[in-house]
């Protein structure tokens, strides 16, 4: 199942002039993929350049990059791929490729469906409820049912996802997709919870192999920017300016912590204020903390 329009979709956009024309390197992205914090980083190691931003309405990120309308694109992989025929090794064949993080898949639900009572939803959850989707899509499931059961199946034809949310907001189905699909197309009608055993789906940057030279330095300073490689790198040289340090985030995302000498008369490390020995519940707290729910659903 698709997420975007297909190209003889009407909504679909038209073809755009190749890339380059007034942009130094063009990044195109899937539907749901948030990479806005990646073009904000680069275009601040590489002030001199212009990047332009290039959201797919269709999922046909080949064509893009075949066409040159962009230098790399974001996709999405398959959560379950054929080996030698979609996987990553299959697809370096063909492109350049790096895989960045792998998303979870949720079931999207409509508010007042039994389900919603779970914090997670299992596959075995799913086995008897009607999917908007092609069963080979969630093989996990697809173990669990009978052979009479999958010969029943009659998905209606649903190719993109943004369809099917709306089938569930109608009250046809479930559909089980990635989690940034769900937040894409959210409705107040509808909620999603996690299928912690259903397989993740990949995201990787991928871009050509034959790109001309300086289009693949500033690829590879892309690719340097979302690995969160620093500016200094062997392959950092795209960059115009240099930053100072301390405009540089820590590597773990935290604050360096302040000086430990005392000044303005602070207290000696071992004194305490009067009131009490430090230490006890924090805040009032008490009791076992909050976590899945254990108590069994209601009954259909």
């Amino acid at each position: 199942m698709d997420d975007t329009p297909g190209p003889q979709d009407p909504a679909a956009e038209p073809a755009a002039p190749p890339a380059g024309g007034t942009a130094d390197l063009v990044v195109a992205f899937v539907p749901g993929v948030m990479p806005g914090k990646w073009f904000f980083r680069w275009r601040d190691r590489n002030p001199v350049r212009v990047l332009a931003e290039r959201p797919l309405e269709a999922d046909g990120w080949q064509d893009e990059l075949a066409a040159g309308r962009a230098h790399a694109c974001f996709v999405r992989l398959p959560a379950h791929p054929r080996t030698g025929v979609d996987d990553l090794t299959a697809l370096r064949e063909r492109y350049r490729a790096v895989e960045l993080y792998a998303e979870q898949q949720v079931v999207v639900l409509p508010r007042d469906h039994e389900l919603t009572l779970l914090d997670e939803v299992p596959v075995a959850e799913l086995v008897h409820e009607v999917l908007l989707q092609d069963s080979a899509t969630l093989p996990e499931r697809h173990r669990l049912r009978s052979p009479e059961a999958v010969a029943a199946d009659a998905p209606p034809p649903v190719r993109h996802a943004r369809d099917a949310v709306e089938l569930v907001a109608a009250g046809l189905g479930l559909v089980v997709v990635p989690m940034s699909l769900a937040r894409l197309h959210h409705r107040k009608d509808l909620v999603h919870r996690v299928v912690p055993d259903a397989a993740a789906v990949p995201v990787a940057l991928v871009w050509p192999q034959d790109l001309p030279a300086e289009q693949e330095e500033l690829v590879q300073d892309f690719v340097g920017v979302v690995r969160g490689r620093g500016l200094n790198s062997s392959r950092g040289g795209a960059a115009a300016t240099s930053r100072s340090a301390e405009d540089r985030p820590p590597s773990g995302g935290k604050q360096p912590r302040a000086s430990s000498s005392r000044r303005g008369g602070q207290p000696p490390q071992g004194a305490r204020r009067a009131g009490g020995p430090r230490g006890g519940a924090r805040g009032g707290r008490g009791g076992p903390q909050g976590g899945r729910r254990t108590g069994g659903r209601g009954r259909r």
